[in-house]
């Protein structure tokens, strides 16, 4: 089993226009727990703003399959993005 880490970088609390960036992945039988083990964490790393905006998701991949891949916004958003 495949499990990757992505972070979801959100313009607003809403979460609905994000962006999606693979952070980490982990192989084996624990992966998943290895994944959920550090999400914590990197929440907490987070400012507080940030963390109603941001967050992290561990995402299992079945064989064959490839990670979410960052994906660009249609329009252009002017915003800086601190952790």
């Amino acid at each position: 089993m495949t499990v990757f880490l992505l972070l979801y970088l959100c313009a607003d609390a809403t979460r609905t226009d994000c962006q999606v960036i693979m952070a980490d992945s982990w192989n084996g039988a624990h992966a998943y727990e290895q994944c959920t083990d550090v999400v914590p964490g990197l929440t907490k790393a987070l400012t507080e703003p940030n963390r109603k905006r941001h967050r992290f998701v561990c995402e299992i991949q079945g064989d064959g399959a490839k990670p979410t891949e960052h994906k660009a916004q249609p329009a252009f958003i002017h915003q800086s993005f601190r952790m």
